[in-house]
């Protein structure tokens, strides 16, 4: 009788020990299920966005020039993403002297955009947009005159800090700006579409 009890009660704490360990060997496989859970979340807080600005500009009613940018950006809860865009070519500009010195000037665009979901399915935008020219004709000049005889190119310059609230497919003119010489007018015509 006696061995039968130490028997049983052998294979009892066996049993007991087993179910433990099984019980320990399952706890990661939770915990790795539970981290996978808030990676599916987070991607799913992360939405794609396509930003176009277009800088139109008007002598009066005459449409000159229409220059369109595209940003690709994500609104993401937990970072702050910034997508930038610059496109523009580099002017020597002659600044005399002895030795003939020469600079050269950025002209172009720079963009920068970030944005952040808010309430309604709309996005804050905030942007930072800087558009630099030559004025037509401004750096013409016969192939032999000197360099010192040569006009120096007028260069006009545009900046804008903008915060916009937009929702998908909406597109919004928000800055009118006119040229003090010409004046002719720069318009910047924002839209915002959810990359699917």
């Amino acid at each position: 009788m006696l061995k039968h009890f130490m028997l049983a009660t052998t294979l009892a704490l066996l049993a007991t020990q087993a179910n433990a360990q099984d019980a320990k060997g399952s706890e990661p496989s939770r915990v790795t299920k539970s981290s996978d859970a808030k990676g599916v979340d987070a991607s799913k807080n992360i939405v794609p966005l396509k930003v176009t600005v277009v800088f139109t500009e008007y002598d009066g009613e005459k449409k000159v020039s229409s220059l369109p940018y595209a940003l690709f950006l994500k609104a993401d809860e937990n970072s702050r993403y910034v997508g930038k865009v610059r496109m523009g070519v580099r002017v020597p500009i002659w600044t005399g002297g002895k030795e003939s010195a020469v600079q050269y000037q950025d002209v172009g665009s720079n963009l920068d955009c970030s944005a952040q979901a808010a309430e309604d399915g709309k996005y804050m935008l905030d942007m930072s947009l800087e558009r630099s020219s030559i004025y037509p004709n401004s750096s013409e000049y016969p192939a032999a005159s000197k360099p010192e005889e040569r006009p120096q190119p007028l260069m006009r310059q545009f900046r804008a800090n903008l915060a916009l609230l937009l929702r998908d497919g909406q597109t919004m003119q928000n800055t009118v700006a006119t040229d003090p010489l010409n004046g002719h007018t720069v318009k910047v015509e924002v839209t915002l579409n959810i990359v699917k």
